[in-house]
């Protein structure tokens, strides 16, 4: 009998948060206890610090640029995805049972529902029923929104997006996005039969994303926070345009309580997350098939809360780019893995571990050659961002290489980081001659893989 799927997300879940105490508590007691029995990648990276980009390429184990799949654009499907498959197609070929809770952001030509036959999907359309029947605002009030002026192309446009602001779900908990989806996909376990096929779950978890519109006993978990130092502080030698990014501008003049208030809110939405995860995995347990499935766990992006002054990701700093990512395998033991390894590496390490070949268009490789000591200590990886929505706007393009940390903006100046000694990047050594030759390396290979991805950015 092949070993099920377990794949869980959240949205915006940074990596920091996984073995996090705050308050005296744990923030993810349940995943914490995952990443003691499984494999804790902790230094895993996104392909890009925006939704749809970044669950396209995990779906897909295919950099961004090869799709042209790189803002958040769910109606103008670029042709280019035809070419792809997704782990679901591919788990269904091999005979799984294929399920899905949660958000729906991954984004192909023809879309994911066409392609694969569900055995029970629930969706934000489904949400979105829920919401009209009982008058709920399924992507918060205009309370939530900040104008910003957004780059599309040459021009600059005015555009709402979701802020910083904290408030309470007063409504009956069943109607609460990630309660809603959660009861479904209880449901689905306990009535599931999974002696006669394998199960390939997928959920989503809309938590911790903003607006932070929160049960009110989530918000009162942790009380006392304790901010990173460089809440409300720019990086020193900041392009002179960054400023200007989505991140800054949604960043607003808050002051430390304010920020207090987010985290508060962050993690207790981070925690309620922790929390329904923890109920999947009891009734794994309770229908005793936890122990022979491949559960992975990750997250799309990450969120800077304040930090850098931004919020929201849109950036390349390590708080919107370094994702949690966990995956227990069984029989194999449990291990923290310090090496880069990017959220491309996941399709095929989840084939490798079901003995399916490999297609070799991939542009990530399964981990499991790195496991037991084989680490390697310097192994890039690459993230881009091309703007939000609309159209192509901010262009970021970063090489993540060992303890150095390389961005590229065709309009701006240079970032260099030297994340062993500055690991909150608040010094840009991108001018510091010091740095200049291992400056020129990280780019050299940013612009070969531009090249390789059929990137349109020429790095010059």
């Amino acid at each position: 009998m092949k070993k099920n799927i377990i794949f869980i997300t959240t949205d915006h879940q940074r990596a920091d948060t996984i073995n996090m105490v705050q308050d005296g508590k744990e923030v993810t007691p349940n995943l914490n206890k995952l990443s003691k029995e499984g494999i804790h990648f902790e230094r895993a990276y996104t392909t890009c610090p925006l939704s749809v980009p970044a669950r396209t390429a995990l779906a897909t184990g295919i950099f961004p640029a090869r799709t042209d799949v790189v803002i958040n654009d769910l109606k103008n499907i670029p042709d280019k995805t035809k070419e792809v498959k997704s782990i679901h197609e591919i788990l269904e070929e091999e005979g799984y049972d294929v399920a899905h809770f949660g958000m729906q952001h991954i984004t192909l030509k023809p879309s994911l529902e066409e392609r694969v036959k569900f055995d029970r999907i629930i969706t934000d359309d489904n949400y979105e029923e829920i919401c009209r029947e009982n008058s709920l605002p399924i992507f918060g009030v205009e309370a939530d929104r900040i104008l910003v002026e957004e780059l599309h192309g040459d021009i600059v446009e005015k555009r709402n997006y979701t802020g910083s602001r904290v408030s309470f779900f007063k409504e009956d908990i069943n109607l609460f996005r990630d309660r809603f989806y959660l009861n479904n996909c209880i449901d689905y376990l306990k009535e599931k039969n999974v002696d006669e096929k394998p199960l390939a779950l997928f959920v989503n978890i809309w938590a911790p994303h903003p607006p932070f519109t929160l049960p009110e006993n989530c918000y009162n978990r942790f009380k006392n926070i304790k901010l990173p130092p460089n809440i409300n502080i720019p990086t020193e030698n900041e392009p002179k345009r960054r400023r200007e990014g989505i991140a800054a501008q949604l960043a607003g003049e808050n002051d430390l309580s304010h920020w207090e208030n987010v985290w508060r809110a962050y993690l207790g939405l981070t925690n309620y997350a922790d929390e329904l995860i923890g109920e999947i995995f009891k009734t794994l347990k309770e229908k005793k098939i936890y122990d022979n499935s491949i559960i992975i766990f990750t997250a799309d992006h990450g969120d800077h809360l304040g930090q850098h002054k931004m919020f929201q990701k849109m950036e390349m700093y390590d708080q919107a780019i370094n994702i949690p990512l966990i995956i227990k395998i069984p029989g194999e033991k449990s291990q923290r893995i310090s090496m880069n390894v990017s959220h491309l590496d996941v399709v095929p390490t989840i084939l490798e571990c079901i003995n399916k070949e490999i297609p070799n268009n991939l542009d990530g490789e399964s981990l499991l050659k790195y496991l037991n000591g084989n680490e390697i200590e310097n192994r890039p990886v690459y993230t881009q961002y091309s703007g939000n929505q609309v159209a192509i706007g901010d262009i970021r393009r970063c090489i993540t290489e060992g303890k150095y940390k390389y961005i590229y903006d065709p309009r701006d100046s240079e970032e260099f980081f030297d994340l062993e000694n500055d690991k909150l990047e608040m010094v840009n050594l991108g001018n510091n001659p010091d740095f200049e030759y291992e400056k020129l390396r990280l780019k050299n290979k940013l612009k070969s893989w531009c090249e390789k991805t059929k990137d349109w950015i020429h790095i010059k």
